[in-house]
């Protein structure tokens, strides 16, 4: 079955109220319904208070991350070709074991045989890890496709896509016409300027008539010239935009240019990932959704080097 274009699926449906990655003001809305804690939608993936099933959970996990993360990729691409085989592990430092006659020892607690110190030291030490969950779509976050979006050439994703289709793109010096190349550190893109729906042409003004000419000779002894080239367009930023002007550490663009640079693979560090995601980096969102892409991702065995990728080659890159 073919991938329907997101124009006939209605993506912005208030109901469903799935974020995506666009700039417009429905989906806004719908990330306030999915992030405010007023909002009671936010009830359906907050898993403390559920009687939903493993199998429930997971599945509203991978349709609300998927919604932002890969909607403009067909399921089977997405799983099988941007999902890595494992997350980063995280090893808790300074970490003390106590053996089994210390909970005897004066000064520990009589329940687990810890002292508040160990208790503490342990519950900072959960608060300092890095959210690792955000690292399943790191791969995604290559994609030119999604780059240009978030350098903010574009106003979604899926007009980032179109911009590549149709040429108007340059990798490195060359035009590339494939949105599901995955950058590498280093690489530069650059967007033709004519595309871009913010930059609009100015209006030119209408030449004044012949009477008008005399009387502003008249009265101006000398015109003033201009001291620096005239702009040819002006920027507009769109209603309800500005919520979403940022840019990742990973980019480094130039707007003069139209270009940018993809400086290095996106990380995550204790309390903070790099990745851009209305859902919580660290929570059980992210951990729900790993676990469904694990057990029901295609099944690749040693196929993966024989297999055309999206990118033009064969096998994982």
């Amino acid at each position: 079955m073919p991938y329907r274009p997101y124009t006939t699926r209605n993506v912005f449906n208030h109901k469903r109220a799935i974020p995506r990655m666009s700039w417009s003001p429905e989906n806004l809305f719908n990330i306030w319904q999915r992030s405010s804690p007023e909002s009671p939608i936010r009830r359906e993936h907050d898993f403390t208070r559920t009687n939903a099933t493993p199998f429930q959970l997971r599945w509203v996990a991978k349709r609300l991350l998927r919604g932002y993360h890969g909607d403009h990729i067909g399921y089977t691409k997405f799983a099988r070709w941007y999902m890595p085989e494992k997350l980063p592990a995280i090893h808790e430092g300074g970490k003390n074991e106590v053996g089994e006659m210390g909970k005897w020892i004066e000064g520990r607690e009589r329940a687990g045989g810890r002292t508040r110190d160990e208790k503490k030291a342990k519950s900072k030490a959960k608060d300092s890890r890095a959210p690792v969950g955000t690292m399943l779509f790191a791969d995604v976050e290559r994609r030119l496709d999604v780059l240009i979006f978030r350098s903010c050439f574009a106003q979604n994703v899926w007009e980032a896509r179109r911009y590549v289709v149709q040429g108007h793109v340059k990798l490195n010096g060359q035009v590339i016409r494939n949105p599901n190349i995955m950058l590498n550190p280093g690489d530069v893109f650059t967007v033709n300027p004519s595309q871009i729906v913010m930059l609009q042409a100015l209006k030119s003004k209408s030449r004044p008539s012949a009477e008008e000419d005399v009387e502003g000779e008249a009265s101006e002894e000398k015109p003033s010239e201009p001291t620096g080239p005239i702009a040819s367009s002006y920027f507009k930023l769109p209603d309800y935009a500005s919520p979403h002007l940022f840019v990742p550490a990973y980019l480094l663009p130039s707007y003069l240019t139209c270009s940018a640079v993809y400086v290095r693979h996106p990380t995550a560090r204790p309390n903070y990932s790099e990745i851009p995601s209305p859902y919580d980096a660290g929570g059980e969102l992210m951990s729900l959704a790993w676990e469904w892409f694990k057990r029901s991702a295609p099944r690749m065995r040693n196929k993966t080097k024989k297999w055309p990728n999206p990118f033009g080659g064969f096998g994982k890159q």
